[in-house]
Formats: structure tokens, sequence, C-alpha cells
């Protein structure tokens, strides 16, 4: 089963562990949704903690925020 439908305007993905669409599964990518006050509030809060916990990155980070649900086949 193929989920083609997808409703005008909602951006959701499939993972990428189901490239033939045949689970319920998706995601939506928050940081499409965020503006960027919202993003950097977060890399805010996501540098404090990578701190707090001494994770030290290559300053070559990306932010990657998303949101699991399941495509009801009822709606």
């Amino acid at each position: 089963m193929t989920h083609d439908y997808q409703p005008e305007g909602v951006k959701y993905c499939y993972p990428d562990d189901d490239p033939y669409q045949e689970s319920n599964e998706i995601y939506y990518n928050m940081v499409d949704f965020l503006d960027d006050s919202e993003v950097h509030q977060i890399w805010e809060i996501v540098g404090k903690a990578m701190d707090r916990n001494n994770i030290v990155t290559t300053d070559n980070e990306s932010l990657s925020v998303r949101v699991y649900d399941e495509i009801n086949d009822e709606d």
C-alpha cells in the first residue's frame, strides 16, 4: 500500500527506511516550519546542553528537529 495523498500545504516525509512509503509512519521536518529566531532559540538550548556535557564538535553542525506521527487511513 502506497500513500500517495498528501494534504496541500502540509510537508511531511517518510522515514529513509521506508523508501516505498508502505508504512503509516511519517515525520515533519520542523525546521521548515520555524522562523529564524525560533531556530536560534533552539540552537541556544542545544549549545548549552552540549557545553554542560562537554560535547565538542567541528563547528559544522546542522540542526534536525523531527516530529514523528502516523497517517490514519480513516482520514
